[in-house]
């Protein structure tokens, strides 16, 4: 959101980050306030969405376009230069910016995704609840370059999930449920397991429902393993991971068909 001195939620140090935004931010931000209207904050849906930022009120279908026309114009950015574009909007003072992140990784190059992913680090600390955590964590880039950049990755992974920020353990785990989804690989599954079972304990939902989703999102591929997983660790899993997982292995789904 930009603000101006004669807005109550002004502060000096928003406007030292406004004065210093990616001038890439700037045109994509313009944009998405071009097609939205006026932000909003603590409305029913932050319980919801886990967050307290403010918020354009712009449909997905209308972020996807603006994306997907902004990545087509721009091909010629350097992953440099889109790192630096992706860490400004993670900053920004709107979910809406961060989320668009996830989207513009979405619609960018293969080449445009080869920037050290320690960046995430940095960015899962500006980001609150499942929604942000979510939008920029699956998806297209983490099916490519997760399984080609292992060994940073795996490294990453092991660190988020001993972290004491909630959203990086959520991330540790979620950022693999796409690339076990999309196809068969022994040590992300082994890296998936092991940040399970460091995080198995925890009540908080964000940490159970990405469990839940990481082990269904593994059972595409890797259905045998699972089972046998859930069936040795039922009794300390947690009660939501075992009964829709065990749904997803015998339905397809997480759950069980209406009659």
């Amino acid at each position: 959101m930009i603000l101006s001195p004669g807005d109550s939620s002004f502060t000096l140090s928003t406007f030292h980050f406004q004065l210093s935004m990616n001038p890439h931010h700037h045109s994509i931000l313009d944009l998405i306030k071009k097609h939205s209207g006026k932000p909003t904050q603590h409305t029913f849906l932050d319980n919801y969405l886990g967050n307290k930022h403010v918020r354009y009120p712009i449909s997905a279908p209308m972020l996807r376009k603006i994306s997907k026309q902004w990545m087509k114009e721009h091909r010629d950015l350097s992953p440099k230069d889109f790192q630096q574009l992706l860490t400004s909007l993670i900053k920004g003072e709107s979910s809406t910016e961060k989320v668009m992140v996830g989207v513009l990784l979405g619609d960018s190059t293969l080449s445009q995704r080869k920037f050290n992913p320690v960046a995430f680090d940095t960015w899962l600390n500006y980001l609150e609840g499942w929604a942000e955590v979510d939008s920029v964590c699956t998806g297209a880039y983490t099916t490519t370059e997760i399984p080609g950049d292992w060994n940073r990755w795996k490294k990453l992974l092991d660190k988020f999930s001993k972290s004491k920020n909630i959203q990086k353990r959520r991330a540790s785990i979620v950022l693999l449920c796409s690339p076990l989804r999309k196809a068969q690989n022994d040590s992300i599954l082994k890296i998936a397991l092991q940040n399970v079972d460091r995080l198995k304990s925890e009540k908080e939902i964000l940490i159970t429902k990405a469990i839940s989703w990481v082990l269904r999102s593994a059972a595409t591929h890797h259905g045998p393993a699972i089972k046998k997983y859930v069936d040795l660790n039922k009794e300390t899993l947690p009660k939501i991971a075992v009964r829709e997982t065990l749904t997803k292995l015998t339905t397809g789904r997480k759950t069980k068909p209406k009659k």
